[in-house]
């Protein structure tokens, strides 16, 4: 039986093993303090039953993500409080486990090639890789959106999706579109938390006074220097679960924007479908409430920009409760959600004239 990282998203320190019994323990690597992400890939344990024990509480609600390709996720809906069994198949020579349901950047590039969306390189990673992004539409108003500023957070990039997908169906007139999918590109490929990554993390790295670090970042800001940035949405992950990380809810980031932001958040909660993850407006997190401070962000960096209308962060929970739980279906879908409220929002506070100020 092989155990291992080896692949894009790959995390995990293997502490001990015997037959049955398989223990573990997830990476921090350079994240300053705990965080929970882990992934592994299982082969040759074919008509085995393994129980893989952690040393903290790195599971959710319904145990691990499962797949065999790294393409389609479930849970596995089998856990004890810092432990999972899984009885391989006598042909399932492959599995791989997750914290969450993982996001492959293969599966950005497929979708983005039966989109017909060129894939350009946005900038060079901090490790040479090309970073990849996509740009589409014309016109003044200018939209960006990202996601993955924290490596972990998969569930993002799957509303991000759904989000370009209706957009490509049902544009937006007069819109220019950047969309930088994976901020911390080598934290993604290499299996990172990317939270709180020292010295700080890309999060953190759009401090108005103090110099990007990373090359991403720096890209960013000269980008929105040249093209505006009307509109700028940051989709990210929570906490690992418990009261506000098991929702879908929307960070506000300054007491300006507020009466904005609620109001997006009400045609939002309105055009949610039965098919996707639910959003209820009531659950926006204060701006100055809790972790909610003034630090350095995405989204606090082009909401202060003179022509900008409307920037948060949207965080989508890993797992989700009973009544609204996380699958890759219902994350895709409530992107298309979010890109019908987005139209809606637009054409209700400009009317026919673009740009304009209410």
């Amino acid at each position: 039986m092989l155990i291992h990282k080896n692949f894009i998203g790959g995390n995990i320190k293997v502490v001990s093993q015997n037959d049955n019994d398989v223990y573990v323990e997830n990476e921090l690597r350079d994240t300053q303090g705990d965080w929970f992400y882990w992934a592994f890939c299982v082969e040759n344990a074919c008509g085995k039953t393994i129980t893989f024990h952690f040393q903290d509480v790195r599971l959710g609600f319904y145990g691990p993500a499962v797949s065999h390709d790294l393409k389609e996720w479930r849970w596995l809906n089998d856990k004890g409080e810092n432990e999972f069994t899984y009885t391989f198949g006598e042909n399932e020579n492959k599995v791989y486990f997750a914290h969450s349901m993982l996001y492959h950047p293969d599966r950005f590039l497929r979708f983005a090639s039966a989109k017909s969306l060129d894939v350009e390189e946005f900038c060079k990673s901090q490790k040479g890789r090309s970073l990849p992004c996509v740009k589409f539409g014309s016109g003044e108003r200018s939209i960006v959106l990202t996601s993955r500023h924290h490596a972990c957070e998969s569930t993002g990039n799957y509303v991000l999706e759904g989000l370009l997908e209706e957009l490509i169906e049902h544009p937006i007139e007069n819109t220019k579109i950047l969309c930088v999918p994976f901020v911390d590109y080598d934290g993604v490929v290499d299996g990172d938390q990317g939270k709180s990554r020292a010295p700080w993390d890309h999060n953190r790295d759009y401090d108005y006074n103090v110099p990007s670090i990373y090359e991403v970042t720096q890209k960013i800001k000269e980008y929105v220097a040249i093209n505006g940035c009307h509109y700028a949405f940051d989709f990210h992950a929570p906490w690992h679960w418990g009261e506000q990380n098991d929702k879908v809810f929307i960070v506000h980031k300054s007491f300006e924007q507020v009466d904005r932001v609620n109001a997006f958040g009400k045609i939002f909660e309105e055009s949610i479908t039965e098919g996707s993850a639910k959003y209820y407006c009531k659950d926006n997190y204060e701006f100055g409430k809790g972790w909610n401070t003034a630090v350095p962000s995405f989204a606090r960096y082009m909401l202060m920009r003179e022509e900008n209308e409307l920037a948060f962060t949207l965080e989508t929970t890993y797992f989700g409760l009973r009544d609204n739980v996380v699958s890759q279906e219902k994350m895709i879908e409530l992107g298309r959600c979010f890109a019908r409220a987005l139209k809606r929002f637009i054409v209700e506070k400009e009317g026919k004239n673009p740009l304009v100020k209410a």
